[in-house]
């Protein structure tokens, strides 16, 4: 484990803003341009994207000589995922799916050791393949960032337990499945989902814990759900900001040549 994942929970813990984005291209390149880019963090998306191990563990390696802090969201609350994860040496986990203040246990202890903890041994590359065995050991615990992503109703009915369980840093918020789970698919402006957010970011400021939205939206609402108190901010997806700055050159060259 890097400084860097202390350097950022301190940071989390003293309720500064940070930024950070996703990665959904299994593609080492993609992971050192977004390592590259300045982000405070970056979340690796094995739940969808198309990662196998190899390949997440090659993204993580593009990190290497980088302060931005990458970290996994594994596909399921699972602790074999979330171990394979950390061994290979994400530096904070994201659980989807959290729906309960059991989930939450069962998250927080697969990411601690014991007696914290269940998290099975045996860090490999986290711990420079053993060369810093127990340097790592003694600090994974409180190093690791823990995140929980709240996206059900049922998530919401029990927040104020989830976030009150010991070892979570951050609430993330999953809008889309949110507005799913209340029968609304997508309709980000339907009471129950606004409700839904604003009752899970309005839980995590009481705790001043970070809390994130979990996608981006437009400026406007970005800026109204910071206000709210959402300070850990996603700025998009390595999808969709390459789809954006094609489009965006591809406009402006036309516009040239038509000499407007």
């Amino acid at each position: 484990m890097s400084e860097r994942s202390s350097k950022l929970k301190r940071r989390l813990r003293q309720g500064e803003t940070t930024f950070g984005a996703w990665l959904t291209v299994a593609n080492p390149t993609v992971a050192e341009i977004m390592a590259g880019a300045g982000f405070d963090w970056v979340f690796i998306d094995t739940e969808h994207g198309g990662f196998s191990n190899d390949s997440f563990q090659n993204c993580l390696i593009a990190f290497n000589g980088s302060p931005t802090v990458p970290m996994v969201r594994v596909a399921w609350n699972d602790h074999v995922l979330i171990k394979q994860a950390l061994d290979m040496g994400a530096e904070g986990i994201l659980i989807p799916m959290v729906s309960s203040v059991e989930e939450a246990r069962i998250a927080v202890s697969a990411c601690k050791y014991p007696p914290e903890g269940t998290r099975g041994f045996g860090p490999r590359r986290a711990s420079d393949y053993g060369r810093n065995t127990d340097a790592y050991v003694a600090q994974a615990n409180e190093s690791v960032i823990v995140v929980v992503q709240i996206e059900h109703v049922n998530g919401v009915a029990q927040i104020d337990g989830i976030l009150d369980t010991p070892g979570v840093d951050v609430a993330c918020l999953g809008p889309t499945d949110l507005s799913g789970s209340a029968g609304v698919l997508r309709q980000f402006q339907h009471p129950t989902v606004q409700g839904g957010m604003n009752a899970v970011i309005a839980a995590a400021k009481a705790r001043q814990m970070p809390a994130s939205i979990g996608i981006t939206f437009g400026d406007a609402d970005m800026k109204k759900w910071y206000d709210a108190g959402a300070n850990f901010i996603f700025c998009g997806d390595d999808v969709s900001l390459l789809a954006a700055s094609a489009g965006k050159c591809l406009a402006s060259m036309r516009q040239m040549a038509a000499g407007k």
